[in-house]
C-alpha cells in the first residue's frame, strides 16, 4: 500500500510543484490513518476511501477536455461522405475532385483516400497535457460494375496514412 502511495505521490510532486503542500498533507493524513492503532480496520478503510474520493473530485474538476480538432482534409472528406454528393460519379470525376487514390482494391473497384485526422487532447488546468492522440481516417469510394460511384464510407485507419 505504501509503495503504491509513493509511486503515485512522487510523480505528482515532480510534475505539479504548485500542489506540493496539499499532496504532502493528504499523504500524511493517509499514513496517520493507516498507522493509528485507535481506529479499527473498517473506519480506516472508510476514511481512506473518503480521502481518495475527495482527491478524485478535485482532480476531475481540474481536468480540461479540449474539443476535437479535425484537419481541413477530414472536414472536406466528412462533408463529401455525409452528403453522398459523389454517388453516381465516374472514376474520372472522382479523380478530378479528389485526386489519384492512395490505394485501390478489388481490381480498381474501390479507391482509398487519406481522409485527414482528428486531434484529441486532455489537459490539466489548460497547462499540462495529460493525454493526446491523433486519429487518422480513410475515405473509401466504391464503384459498381459500370464504374460509377455506388457508395462511400469513412472510418478510422491504422494502415492508411499519407501525410
Amino acid at each position: 500500500m505504501m509503495n503504491f502511495i509513493f509511486a503515485l505521490v512522487i510523480p505528482l510532486l515532480i510534475m505539479f510543484k504548485i500542489y506540493v503542500a496539499p499532496v504532502i498533507l493528504i499523504l500524511f493524513a493517509i499514513i496517520y490513518v493507516i498507522s493509528s492503532k485507535s481506529i479499527d480496520k473498517t473506519c480506516k478503510i472508510l476514511i481512506i476511501a473518503i480521502i481518495i474520493l475527495c482527491i478524485l473530485i478535485v482532480f476531475i474538476t481540474l481536468i480540461h477536455i479540449e474539443p476535437d480538432k479535425p484537419s481541413e482534409l477530414y472536414t472536406k472528406m466528412k462533408e463529401i461522405n455525409d452528403s453522398q454528393s459523389i454517388i453516381g460519379s465516374s472514376k474520372e470525376q472522382v479523380e478530378e475532385l479528389l485526386g489519384k487514390p492512395c490505394k485501390t482494391h478489388k481490381s480498381g473497384s474501390v479507391y482509398l483516400y487519406n481522409a485527414g485526422h482528428i486531434f484529441k487532447e486532455v489537459n490539466w488546468k489548460n497547462r499540462f497535457s495529460l493525454w493526446s492522440k491523433t486519429y487518422y481516417y480513410v475515405f473509401s469510394v466504391n464503384f459498381d460494375e459500370t464504374d460509377k460511384v455506388e457508395s462511400t464510407w469513412m472510418k478510422e485507419s491504422l494502415e492508411l496514412y499519407v501525410p
